[in-house]
């Protein structure tokens, strides 16, 4: 073969330093503790929690702020483990991130 170097072998012999993210995660923040899961549940526990206080605990009202139902209220609560008495919240959530 021909040992000569050709301007196309130089392009992909430097895209990993040219391009250093593309060949691993692009995204260096998310790690396997950070997916769009795990974020979405933290998300979502958070905006119940604080529509429960602004509510003052009124499941209908909180549902209504949330632009869900109160059957769908009652059900992502206790998936996430957030009690719906208001003396409870302290120690409600389990979800794990």
């Amino acid at each position: 073969m021909n040992n000569i170097k050709t301007e196309q072998d130089f392009i992909w012999d430097s895209l990993d330093e040219l391009f250093p993210n593309t060949t691993s995660n692009i995204y260096p923040h998310i790690d396997e503790k950070h997916t769009l899961d795990a974020e979405l549940k933290e998300k979502e526990l958070y905006m119940i929690i604080d529509a429960l206080n602004l509510c003052d605990y009124n499941q209908t009202h909180t549902a209504s702020a949330l632009g869900i139902g109160r059957t769908n209220l009652i059900a992502r609560c206790k998936r996430l483990g957030i009690s719906l008495k208001k003396d409870e919240l302290e120690a409600s959530p389990t979800f794990e991130i």
